[in-house]
């Protein structure tokens, strides 16, 4: 137990972040009683902290607002524009926005070491990179895809317009089948 003017500025720093005099007692190791006889001789200065702790709070909060909206503005850059990708690429692309803030968050809030950055930006670097390979892998399946739709309405085309052909139709009616099938203006 040490001297009331030690023990406190920290009690009433406990008690303007929240904690209540029944808290404070065995953190301080000070009575209950001793804490009340404190606080009430300093008179609204225990209350008046914790309100401006509160303020301070509310500021902090609206700081930390700003801090997310330009995480995301930055994360948004980094990974590109989600109008051009495929369903497949924007899902990656908000996973990597997602992985990109909270890195940027545990920076800001110092729980990264410095000797931890560099392995930090490797992996940042590692996800964009694993983000352009799966969207260009995704954006190969949609061609190839589209390639096989292509090729089996040319083959539905071939085999409607041979059987038109056997049943007699003109060719230039068979051609407008055959239009029609593969979606081509005439």
């Amino acid at each position: 137990m040490g001297k009331r003017s030690d023990l406190e500025p920290r009690a009433i720093s406990l008690y303007a972040e929240g904690m209540e005099i029944p808290q404070i007692s065995p953190v301080l190791e000070v009575s209950e009683n001793s804490l009340r006889e404190w606080k009430k001789r300093a008179g609204s200065e225990w209350d008046e902290a914790r309100a401006d702790f509160r303020k301070g709070q509310l500021a902090s909060m609206e700081d930390v607002g700003r801090r997310v909206q330009r995480a995301r503005e930055i994360t948004r850059q980094m990974t590109g524009d989600a109008a051009s990708q495929s369903a497949m690429g924007q899902i990656l692309n908000e996973s990597v926005q997602s992985m990109v803030y909270d890195v940027m968050d545990q920076i800001r809030t110092s729980l990264v070491d410095a000797e931890e950055m560099p392995k930090l930006i490797k992996q940042i670097s590692n996800i964009a990179l694993i983000l352009t390979r799966t969207e260009q892998a995704a954006n190969l399946n949609l061609k190839l895809q589209e390639e096989i739709r292509k090729q089996e309405r040319e083959r539905a085309a071939d085999a409607a317009a041979k059987i038109a052909k056997k049943g007699g139709m003109s060719v230039e009616r068979v051609n407008e089948l055959r239009n029609m099938i593969l979606g081509v203006a005439a």
